[in-house]
């Protein structure tokens, strides 16, 4: 799969950019598959970059002390996943594996950072898709939440 500037613009999180602002992504990524059930990152592991799924489906879960592993929600293509990389510590706040074969765009944390920081307008349109996937994900874990309170 090659990825351009133009395959790109057909993923969701890459509608509200430029070509110009693409390409400088696209400069900082590389291209990761993974296999079913491959773990993409662990809970509680320091993260460098942030990802978006390109194709499959990922599953973000967590560790309960006396319940095991559960699963809080599932990313579909043209979603961002790993947004911790870019807080410090940087440390993921919950587990993530391929529920299908995966293939996902590996973004440097640290140069989208620099990115931000130069650029208001893309510093503005990415925090607000930080601020829309942080919003979906409190929701998906109070959905987890309310169904394990009622078993």
């Amino acid at each position: 799969m090659e990825i351009t500037v133009e395959s790109l613009k057909k993923i969701t999180f890459f509608k509200e950019f430029d070509s110009v602002t693409i390409e400088k992504i696209l400069k900082i990524s590389e291209l990761q598959e993974f296999d079913v059930e491959e773990k993409i990152f662990d809970e509680h592991q320091k993260l460098i970059d942030i990802f978006v799924l390109l194709e499959g489906k990922v599953i973000l879960g967590i560790n309960v002390p006396g319940k095991g592993k559960i699963n809080l929600g599932t990313i579909h293509p043209g979603q961002l996943f790993s947004w911790s990389a870019l807080f410090p510590p940087s440390i993921s706040t919950a587990y993530a594996f391929a529920d299908v074969p995966v293939k996902v765009l590996s973004i440097k944390a640290s140069k989208i950072q620099e990115l931000v920081g130069d650029n208001d307008t893309f510093g503005y349109k990415f925090m607000k898709i930080i601020g829309q996937t942080l919003s979906k994900r409190l929701s998906d874990t109070r959905f987890q939440l309310i169904n394990m309170a009622s078993v």
